[in-house]
């Protein structure tokens, strides 16, 4: 088996009007003219956290958890055994600059609550005190290529014979003063990973290596504001492993030459 080999047991969606992967697949490839894609207020379920848990989280944090439930549920996966990886580009930025506008501009003393939820790993944190998980948990950033680092990461863990782990990648809009003009909606995938096995379905089973971005065909369209979140190939991968069929994702679209997850590599 190669070390940066895995078979994806189970996979989490959520996007605002599009709860889950059914739903997203569902989708049309095009909007009639006049029709634009969902774009009402929604919010994700989160079940996996406790009510009172629940109202004190960012929606960052919400989405995380309500795709990691999927992943573990889809995958069959013990949620107090598995290790997170959680992969965000910005983290809890809103949280962060919300205690900094009360400490600069209202002279406020900071929430506590806010305080604790502002770390790059609060969803982590939230979704291992809810499942009652006591497995190792990493989150990181890398950019535009937090998908790839996050890969990168879980199938090293998975080589190391660390059992199921399950990648978490979720983005929300910037606020300002930090987005400066640029908008995207918010998006939430989680992947339920393990070592691969005789008898996998052929088109979970992950390799992941280096090559030419160029030279991978296109994406199914998406709305232009998902196509912009930093986190978005993300989105190509979780559907083609929706789809069942051998294929080949890159994982670092904005590089010339970045990390490919090749479909259907076998074990």
């Amino acid at each position: 088996m190669s070390a940066l080999a895995f078979t994806v047991r189970g996979l989490g969606f959520w996007t605002p009007g599009y709860p889950d992967l059914a739903a997203w697949r569902a989708r049309p490839d095009t909007w009639p003219e006049g029709q634009a894609p969902p774009t009402e207020p929604s919010a994700p379920k989160a079940e996996l956290l406790p009510p009172m848990m629940r109202r004190r989280t960012s929606l960052l944090t919400r989405m995380a958890a309500e795709v990691a439930a999927q992943a573990l549920q889809d995958g069959g996966v013990d949620r107090a055994a598995a290790t997170l990886v959680y992969g965000s580009v910005y983290g809890e930025i809103r949280t962060t600059l919300d205690l900094l506008a009360a400490l600069l501009v209202a002279g406020e003393p900071l929430s506590p609550t806010k305080f604790h939820n502002s770390v790059h790993n609060t969803a982590a944190g939230y979704v291992s005190i809810a499942t009652g998980n006591r497995a190792g948990n990493a989150a990181l950033s890398a950019g535009r290529s937090t998908l790839a680092m996050g890969l990168v990461e879980c199938a090293a863990l998975v080589a190391a014979g660390e059992g199921d782990v399950v990648l978490v990648i979720a983005e929300e809009p910037l606020p300002e003063p930090l987005a400066a003009g640029r908008r995207w909606d918010p998006f939430a995938a989680a992947f339920a990973l393990s070592a691969p096995v005789p008898g996998d379905m052929p088109a979970r089973t992950c390799r992941l290596e280096h090559g030419p971005s160029d030279m991978l065909p296109a994406p199914r369209p998406v709305p232009a504001a998902l196509a912009e979140n930093p986190c978005a190939a993300a989105l190509a991968l979780v559907e083609a492993l929706a789809a069942g069929a051998p294929a080949r994702i890159a994982l670092e679209p904005h590089l010339a030459v970045g990390w490919q997850c090749t479909l259907g590599a076998g074990a």
